[in-house]
């Protein structure tokens, strides 16, 4: 994962199908909104054209807040600036904290005020993570094992470190063969900045051109089939169905579901209704009662059917 913010000069949609394709990038956070008032102005074209290469796009806010009814506003703050944006709901939205006020306060405030922010960000239907300085765990916030995004840059790389945590960004000078600047660039260890999809998988699509390291970890392409609907699903559908746009979201009316029901031979609205699903639910075998449960039988058999490249209806 790379994240990129004013600092980075200005990146194509073909900038980043080419980090994609020759370095193994998967993800990339934009940099949205900091403190109060500062909303970055090359966000909104920094998402749309990592979007359309096909990566997985994150956002972060830099945290300025040392109370409870700044983290408040600051929260809102950045939930407005993301949305203007055009970072998806589902998408993480990290709060980065390393401004000096946090050395102001305890770890107990800290993590109040932290947690009080994400419960904005969360309330308004992003996922949330915390960036962090691994000097600072332990010293001035909290950062849970199976989470978080940690920051430490040793002069030698020879060992994956910290684990135990969704990534490590293990330098801020990397250079991109015919991108002029430095990025800051990360390891990652869970699926999460990914929307659930493994994060070694090969992402292609029509602009993929070359792809220069392809491991066996690489060639794991297939979604969990655990009958839940979600973004990796979605891409996966769109994938196999030769979509133009393939983001992982079903908009009202979907241009994804209007493929299905023409292929199911039900009314093209684009909306999700119970005949539609019913008519899925029958090519399947599943059960047939004209709803989506989570999890579902319909979806983990559509799910089986599309980690075997097949289309399922």
């Amino acid at each position: 994962m790379i994240d990129i913010s004013g600092n980075n000069t200005t990146l194509s949609q073909s900038d980043f199908t080419s980090i994609r394709n020759n370095y193994g990038v998967k993800a990339v956070t934009v940099k949205t909104s900091e403190g109060s008032t500062y909303a970055w102005s090359g966000a909104k074209n920094a998402i749309q054209n990592a979007q359309a290469s096909g990566l997985y796009v994150n956002g972060y806010h830099y945290a300025n807040f040392g109370t409870l009814a700044k983290a408040q506003s600051e929260a809102n703050w950045a939930v407005q600036n993301a949305k203007a944006d055009g970072l998806g709901v589902g998408s993480v939205l990290v709060v980065d904290v390393e401004a000096s006020i946090f050395k102001q306060n305890s770890i107990a405030v800290n993590d109040a005020n932290i947690a009080a922010f994400n419960a904005i960000v969360q309330a308004a239907g992003y996922r949330t993570d915390i960036y962090a300085s691994a000097s600072w765990l332990g010293v001035y916030l909290t950062v849970p094992a199976g989470s978080g995004w940690i920051a430490a840059y040793p002069n030698t790389v020879t060992t994956d470190r910290y684990t135990n945590y969704n990534g490590w960004q293990f330098s801020s000078k990397v250079q991109l063969s015919g991108i002029s600047g430095h990025f800051d660039i990360t390891q990652l260890y869970t699926n999460y900045y990914t929307a659930g999809t493994d994060k070694n998988a090969v992402i292609s699509d029509s602009a993929t051109t070359t792809i220069t390291k392809v491991t066996k970890k690489s060639t794991k392409t297939g979604i969990a089939v655990d009958g839940i609907w979600g973004s990796a699903t979605t891409l996966k559908l769109q994938q196999v169905y030769d979509m133009k746009y393939q983001d992982g979201k079903i908009s009202k009316p979907s241009s994804l579901v209007k493929v299905l029901q023409k292929h199911l031979g039900v009314t093209q609205d684009g909306y999700m209704g119970p005949k539609t699903i019913k008519k899925m639910q029958r090519k399947l075998g599943t059960p047939v009662d004209g709803k989506i449960s989570s999890p579902s039988q319909l979806v983990k058999a559509m799910q089986k059917k599309l980690n075997a490249g097949v289309k399922p209806f």
